[in-house]
């Protein structure tokens, strides 16, 4: 990988490659996670992927995104712990595949630079009022279907329980009641701020010219900025742990623990394994003993954030095991903590490891993502340093990781009427 700092604040990480016959490319604008600028950034990335000043309507738009060999187009928002990103994102054919005088590149990043810098609006009235509130209706529609999910709802209220910060709980898409409030006008200007203030990681993976891609990069109006952003948060332990029971209107409970695993960055691989132990894969000791075995969850998994430190067990459960289930689940976390896992259960674990990190470096989406976290921690690992580090973690350091974990959040979804 190239690394190129286009401005202060601006960086270009070229990744060559003829592994793929497509080039991906990725243009990240992160800063720290914050309400107050939370809704227009949602809402201007949506308005990003649907018009601008050139191709004012979906038809314009897919008809260029034809004419560049069927190209895909669009934009995202997500969160790296404390951080949120607005993502535009475009996947292009080889230049191959083109004419002998076109390049598909220079061709893809001109279109980038279209639907960035001239959007569908302007400066005195912001977004085009019609389209925006198409796009808003379609946001708030989409949060509407989240919350009629009961498992994804039932995360998301934990999430709400377990963060003091009521700023770290609000997810990377926003809230009804904050995208309610945006006007064209205050989204106009969130873009225009992000556009001038975010820190810019653009990514190109593909079997591209570094020169072409930085003279391309080079076209785009990204001035100088501070470079600032701390992706880790960190909040002080309950002092006692935090029960909550919601009622609702479903047939099997959710019943959801919170756990906080602080680890150094540099003991991050021994928290990552004992996840993959405790329950975030399909032969773990959750779904192992407290699902096969035990026949108490319906479903059940462990997931562990090393940017919050935020260790969660999910679980859908029959109403009359709740005890029963939470009861095991804590009996094999106690387990991990006072016996050590045998060699044949930890190598194991260690092989399904490994053999997805392998199968992930045929998929550029995730080698992307890869170079975007490690570029916000500023923490890089080669595909061998990674496979390295999984296999170096011992017996002894996962039951210390284990020793680490301290349960602070019960949550119940529980049917009844509320």
């Amino acid at each position: 990988m190239t690394t190129v700092t286009v401005q202060p604040g601006v960086f270009l990480h070229i990744l060559p490659t003829q592994q793929f016959a497509t080039t991906r490319i990725l243009i990240n604008f992160t800063r720290q996670h914050d309400v107050a600028s939370l809704g227009g950034r949602v809402l201007a990335s949506n308005m990003l992927e649907t018009a601008s000043q050139k191709y004012p309507s979906q038809t314009a738009l897919a008809r260029v995104l034809s004419d560049l060999y069927g190209a895909s187009f669009g934009t995202d928002v997500l969160k790296t712990g404390a951080l949120h990103t607005l993502r535009l994102r475009m996947t292009l054919v080889h230049d191959d595949f083109a004419t002998d005088s076109q390049s598909l590149l220079r061709d893809g990043f001109a279109f980038i630079r279209e639907m960035m810098c001239n959007p569908l609006g302007d400066a005195e009235q912001g977004f085009d009022s019609t389209v925006f509130e198409r796009q808003r209706e379609i946001a708030l529609d989409e949060i509407a279907g989240l919350q009629e999910e009961k498992p994804f709802y039932a995360a998301r209220q934990a999430i709400n329980a377990y963060f003091t910060d009521p700023v770290q709980a609000v997810p990377a898409y926003g809230t009804t009641k904050i995208l309610e409030k945006v006007s064209p006008k205050e989204a106009w200007d969130a873009w225009q701020d992000t556009m001038a203030h975010d820190r810019v990681d653009i990514i190109v993976l593909g079997d591209v010219d570094t020169a072409t891609v930085e003279q391309a990069v080079a076209q785009l109006p990204l001035e100088p900025r501070a470079i600032a952003g701390n992706p880790y948060y960190e909040q002080d332990l309950f002092p006692a742990v935090k029960r909550t029971v919601e009622l609702d209107k479903v047939n099997q409970a959710r019943l959801i623990l919170a756990y906080q695993l602080k680890l150094e960055q540099s003991d991050r691989f021994q928290g990552f394994v004992f996840n993959a132990l405790f329950g975030g894969l399909a032969v773990s000791r959750l779904f192992m003993n407290v699902r096969e075995t035990a026949g108490l969850a319906y479903s059940i998994y462990s997931d562990y954030n090393p940017y919050t430190g935020l260790l969660m067990v999910e679980s859908g459960v029959d109403h009359a095991k709740l005890v029963e289930a939470e009861n095991r689940i804590d009996a094999e976390l106690t387990r991990l903590q006072t016996e050590l896992v045998g060699d044949d259960e930890l190598n194991m674990i260690k092989r399904l490891m490994k053999a997805d990190y392998v199968v992930s470096l045929d998929q550029p989406g995730r080698i992307t993502e890869r170079v975007q976290n490690q570029e916000l921690i500023g923490y890089h690992t080669t595909p061998e340093e990674w496979l390295a580090a999984v296999d170096s973690v011992t017996a002894e350091q996962v039951q210390q990781v284990a020793q680490a974990v301290t349960k602070q959040l019960h949550y119940e979804l529980v049917g009844g009427k509320a």
